[in-house]
């Protein structure tokens, strides 16, 4: 089969571009995540810094256990969203790819919903099995270092260098993994196999794939939002000690200002990375496991699903 990158690339902006309620879907989760700002500005902008006294919530453990409480409800909440999300907007370019020239939020939404627990499934046992593997290497490395005085974990750096190409093709098998439960209608264990036989057969491919998709996306997102975090910058500048209250103060308000025209714009730049993001891979599982002359939404033959690329590479 041959595999063309640039086709991959070129379809994805293009479903990216064209069916933008996707972008909705993306952005979903970061907005949620953003509930936690006003729990952690507020106190700070209430306290009275002239008093001398320590500010209130430092002494105060109900205010921490509800910030602590709020702060991992959000998380949870995030990740659930992040699951419902990645369902509907990989059925969307799933459905843009057979050929839709339209796609409604509600239909998207409704019909995603077999896909949900499945997805989070995934997610957590992918990201249970990921998170084991990285404590293994750093506790291998910690106790390497605490044997050898620390010269061990000096000579175990290069290892920290090769994590960071590991981390790429785990995450493109998490993401080839989800695409596997929408694409084929899998269920969880399957799926997850069906996305680790399709990363061993095409190893080199997920790896350039990834690498060009994050590359481009982290560069993408930095251009635009590196000139909204120079005021934060100035910041230090406007303190004062003779008056550390009202310049604590107008910091904070300056920031929370800010912080309120970021969140739609960070809301908009998540939106469209994370949309192109899982259409590339959306689109890559389509391509690795249907053959040329096949329909795109038909399912590919038992005995060949996930190593025609690999096969014929």
């Amino acid at each position: 089969m041959n595999f063309d990158l640039g086709e991959v690339l070129s379809r994805a902006f293009q479903i990216t571009w064209k069916h933008k309620i996707l972008w909705l879907f993306s952005a979903l989760p970061v907005l949620l995540s953003f509930l936690i700002f006003p729990v952690v500005f507020l106190p700070i902008i209430f306290t009275d810094f002239g008093s001398g006294r320590e500010p209130f919530f430092v002494n105060e453990p109900i205010y921490i256990f509800l910030f602590i409480g709020f702060s991992i409800i959000v998380s949870l909440l995030s990740y659930v969203l992040y699951g419902i999300a990645s369902s509907s907007v990989m059925l969307g370019v799933v459905r843009a790819e057979g050929g839709a020239e339209r796609l409604q939020a509600t239909e998207l939404f409704n019909d995603g919903k077999p896909y949900w627990w499945r997805v989070l499934g995934v997610l957590h046992l992918d990201g249970l099995a990921v998170s084991v593997v990285f404590l293994l290497i750093f506790g291998c490395m910690a106790l390497a270092g605490t044997v050898t005085m620390g010269l061990g974990f000096i000579c175990l750096q290069p290892l920290v260098l090769l994590m960071y190409p590991l981390m790429i093709v785990l995450y493109g098998f998490i993401e080839e993994s989800q695409a596997a439960v929408i694409v084929d209608d899998l269920g969880v264990t399957d799926a997850i196999k069906r996305g680790w036989e399709l990363v061993r057969a095409n190893f080199w491919r997920i790896i350039l794939v990834s690498l060009i998709v994050y590359l481009g996306i982290g560069f993408l997102s930095s251009i635009v939002m590196v000139p909204f975090m120079i005021p934060f910058f100035f910041f230090p500048f406007f303190m004062d000690g003779s008056q550390f209250e009202m310049n604590i103060r107008t910091m904070m308000l300056i920031f929370g200002g800010f912080s309120l025209l970021l969140i739609p714009i960070m809301a908009l730049v998540q939106g469209v990375t994370i949309t192109f993001l899982k259409s590339t891979y959306t689109l890559v599982y389509l391509r690795l496991t249907r053959k040329p002359d096949s329909d795109e939404g038909s399912k590919p033959d038992e005995g060949d699903k996930t190593i025609i690329a690999g096969a014929n590479a």
